[in-house]
């Protein structure tokens, strides 16, 4: 081989190199979570029948309050297509009112909310028994949520509107979220 066939072959090898570790490294440089919402689940993993409770609180880091707030959540793909895997029995929290499906629920927390405070809502949900179409004995089926938030503040009496902040979908994954054992 040339020298100069040789330098080809290097630079293409480093190229290549480069580019996958920039691949590799790409999820690690994501970006950073939301300070305004923060999320828990009771129990990471759980069996059929039994309950698991997951958390959302909304943090104001505004320099005024609050004064409107929404939040949403459902179950991520797949299991917001398939039945019989899990079921959204109640929801509650810090909140003015809550209403929930089988696998969602919408919150308004409680306002106002002052510069620095929070509101947690919480989703209470029950993973089904087995069914033929649930995963076979000693498998994992991992449980991701797909939430959402939105709120005004600074409002001012004379002024055409409070400023608005809306995130998500934030497609929290199973580390986040918990696993139903079958």
């Amino acid at each position: 081989m040339t020298a100069f066939r040789m330098r080809r072959i290097a630079t293409t090898l480093a190229l290549l190199l480069g580019v996958v570790g920039a691949l590799v490294a790409s999820p690690a440089s994501a970006a950073a979570a939301d300070p305004r919402i923060t999320y828990s689940v009771d129990k990471p993993v759980v069996r059929p029948g039994e309950t698991f409770t997951v958390s959302m609180a909304l943090r104001n880091t505004e320099t005024t309050g609050v004064v409107f707030a929404y939040q949403y959540i459902e179950a991520n793909y797949p299991l917001n297509t398939w039945s019989g895997i899990i079921e959204v029995i109640d929801c509650g929290g810090d909140i003015a009112d809550c209403s929930h499906t089988a696998k969602s629920a919408t919150f308004h927390p409680r306002v106002p909310i002052a510069p620095g405070d929070s509101r947690t809502v919480t989703l209470t949900v029950r993973a089904l028994p087995a069914t033929g179409t649930s995963p076979a004995p000693g498998v994992t089926q991992p449980v991701n949520w797909n939430p959402y938030y939105y709120y005004e503040y600074d409002y001012t009496p004379g002024k055409p509107s409070p400023y608005q902040h809306g995130g998500g979908p934030l497609n929290w994954p199973s580390p986040a979220g918990n696993e139903i054992l079958y």
